[in-house]
């Protein structure tokens, strides 16, 4: 039973890492690190999995502000804007001069 709650807390530090470095982008983050892009893709594959049970672990866990927070940035980008009304009746007609 706490195996399989360990791996549910590792499968969202996973997710939350891995959107985190989406949201950044991976060139970036290697830029910032010092490395090659490529590796940060092999560190998704391979290293971010296991980071993750390790963190799971040790109990550090997924803040649920920062859940709440990626939620409302994923919202914001999603939500689509009304465009404005037209407030007279000259301002919503169209006028062609010749």
């Amino acid at each position: 039973m706490e195996r399989a709650q360990k791996r549910t807390e590792a499968r969202k530090i996973e997710s939350a890492l891995l959107n985190k470095i989406a949201m950044k982008g991976s060139q970036e983050i290697a830029e910032l690190i010092g490395i090659d892009r490529s590796q940060v893709t092999r560190w998704k594959r391979d290293w971010i999995p296991k980071l993750s049970m390790l963190l799971a672990v040790l109990e550090w866990g997924v803040v649920d502000d920062d859940m709440a927070r990626l939620a409302k940035q994923v919202a914001s980008i999603l939500t689509k804007k009304k465009s404005p009304t037209a407030r007279t009746v000259e301002d919503s007609q169209i006028t062609l001069s010749f």
